[in-house]
């Protein structure tokens, strides 16, 4: 579930369910589950309601006969009879759905469930009926519900037995999973950075303390073993994180608001120490000697004749420079374009010159190359002491690329950061990116709707907005053109935008939008060869784009229509008249 998670993941899932036997699917739409029909009588949604409070055992009943007599569905025959409102059956419907996948986590090692996972297209939670369930949540409730110690120790094998320590994320998302208030002490040692021995005392639960380890881990925030020293080393933790926002990890776990950074102003000022007495006392100042009258100046000497100068040396040749070996010029030409690369603020991957899903293997790798060719001290012994100022720096950035990409946990986030339109940089906030990529396909959803209304004016502008917000995406970039033109600027015509949109397609290929919009203006242009390819395209990257087939069906139609009137023409034309019977 997590992984799905992180890949935003739309389609399903398939497992087999033991009892009641057979296949059961969970829907998922951007990585979150928004229906499953895993099969338990306890989890009807009229038992859910009922136990919710959302309604009474009459209501129940009232309802149960309905859907008897009229095969439609409790929810729905509720809803009509104004027993519930949409937002009670949406919550109840959702908490339905985390109780049924809850009961997946049952399967173990010894009770294996294979699992299909296949991505589709589908139509469920794309409207207000199904809530998505919280991912993060649903892992820590399943969690608890199955496994016990002796599954948690097979299953976590050697990763408990050394250092273990939170990352910076778990500060973020401590929220989300719905810890209580006991696991605050146990969220706070594990941000620290400690053992599991450490943690396990008289009056400590081992089983819960397991439990939060297991699904830490799980969910890509908690480094262990050699990881976690590295981090604990360098104060990348997750109490470092929470002191840099004024929050303290684990008391989010109470359901109180993270507490705000206190002012620097309300601090009291720090308090100077005396300066400690020196031992021995400064001996005393030396009295200034008496100045002694001036004595009387001797008569001049008679200038000496002028020695005759000798002649100058001759200066010795200067020695010829060395001409840089082949090695000193391609160590130079290397350096150079790391320096390039370092100028730029790249990301590690393309840092160290690798693919992104390069393996920890490949990393080693190339981080010994580069750490032998480019340590500074390596540069004494080879005649390069000169370049030491250009090196360092070079240096000190490959370091800090090695620091991201040999740790799992800041390898992924940075690989999340790259998937969600980030540039991996420093600093770089992805929770602002995240918002912003969302916020931008709200509202390219509202500008769609203009654009089919043909209100071009208003369309354009949401579209901008949304670009604006998340200048990657290329399918809003497609559109912004394409209404752009629509709205009727006068510097902006038909080719102009054409070649604009076939930019996007050089960088974004299967962007099938781009594609169609660029072959709507080539019908405008009666460049009917170029938009039959563009349609063609279009429905090749999205097979249920109907507007491309309605336009491929036109074109066709019109190529039928000219031919026959080439065949028409050929015959009653002037040839026709020429030769034909009288």
């Amino acid at each position: 579930m997590f992984a799905l998670l992180r890949q935003r993941f739309t389609g399903t899932v398939t497992l087999h369910q033991a009892s009641p036997a057979g296949e059961r699917r969970v829907w998922l739409r951007g990585g979150m589950p928004v229906f499953t029909d895993w099969n338990r009588m306890e989890d009807a949604l009229g038992n859910v309601m009922l136990e919710r409070g959302d309604i009474d055992a009459g209501t129940l009943e009232v309802g149960l006969v309905s859907i008897h007599n009229n095969e439609s569905l409790l929810g729905e025959v509720l809803l009509e009879g104004d027993f519930i409102d949409e937002a009670t059956r949406t919550e109840a419907l959702r908490v339905q759905c985390i109780r049924k996948l809850t009961a997946m986590f049952a399967a173990d090692a010894f009770s294996p469930a294979e699992a299909k996972v296949e991505a589709a297209e589908h139509d469920l939670g794309k409207g207000d009926e199904l809530a998505p369930v919280n991912v993060l949540a649903l892992v820590w409730t399943g969690v608890q519900a199955h496994y016990d110690e002796e599954r948690l120790r097979r299953e976590l094998g050697d990763a408990i037995g050394g250092d273990l320590v939170a990352t910076k994320a778990l500060v973020r998302y401590e929220r989300q999973f719905g810890f209580s208030a006991p696991d605050g002490p146990t969220l706070a040692a594990l941000g620290r950075g400690v053992t599991l021995e450490g943690m396990i005392r008289p009056g400590v639960d081992t089983t819960r303390v397991l439990q939060l380890i297991f699904t830490l881990i799980t969910c890509q925030m908690l480094r262990v073993g050699d990881d976690a020293i590295q981090a604990i080393a360098s104060g990348s933790t997750a109490v470092a994180a929470g002191h840099e926002l004024g929050v303290n990890l684990g008391s989010q776990s109470t359901g109180k608001a993270p507490a705000k950074a206190k002012a620097k102003a309300s601090a009291k000022p720090p308090v100077k120490a005396k300066p400690k007495a020196s031992a021995k006392p400064p001996p005393p100042p030396k009295a200034k000697p008496k100045p002694k009258a001036a004595a009387k100046p001797k008569a001049a000497a008679k200038p000496k004749a002028a020695a005759k100068p000798k002649a100058a040396a001759k200066p010795k040749a200067a020695a010829k420079p060395k001409a840089p070996s082949a090695e000193d010029q391609k160590f130079e030409a290397d350096l150079a374009a790391l320096e390039a690369k370092v100028a730029r603020e790249v990301h590690a991957f393309e840092l160290f010159g690798l693919e992104l899903d390069a393996g920890r293997k490949d990393i080693r790798k190339v981080w010994a190359e580069l750490s032998k060719t480019f340590h500074p001290d390596a540069l004494e012994g080879l005649g390069r002491a000169h370049l030491r100022p250009r090196v360092e720096p070079v240096f000190a950035a490959l370091s800090e690329a090695y620091g991201v990409l040999g740790n799992k946990d800041s390898r992924a986030k940075l690989l999340e950061t790259l998937e969600v339109g980030g540039t991996g940089k420093v600093g770089e906030d992805t929770n602002s990116i995240v918002r912003n990529a969302f916020e931008a396909e709200v509202k390219a959803r509202d500008a769609d709707k203009l654009l089919r209304g043909k209100k071009y004016v208003a369309a354009r502008d949401l579209f901008a907005e949304a670009h604006g917000l998340s200048p990657q995406d290329s399918d809003i970039e497609a559109a912004f053109y394409y209404t752009n033109f629509l709205a009727g600027d006068r510097d902006v015509d038909a080719q102009t935008t054409i070649t604009k949109l076939q930019k996007v397609i050089e960088v974004a290929p299967a962007c099938a939008r781009a594609h169609y919009f660029k072959g709507m203006l080539h019908v405008r242009l009666d460049q009917y060869g170029p938009a039959k390819m563009c349609f063609s395209k279009t429905q090749e990257l999205d097979p249920r784009n109907i507007d491309a087939q309605r336009q491929l069906r036109a074109i066709k139609i019109k190529d039928r229509e000219a031919k026959a009137k080439a065949k028409e023409e050929a015959k009653g034309g002037f040839l026709g008249s020429l030769f034909g019977k009288k």
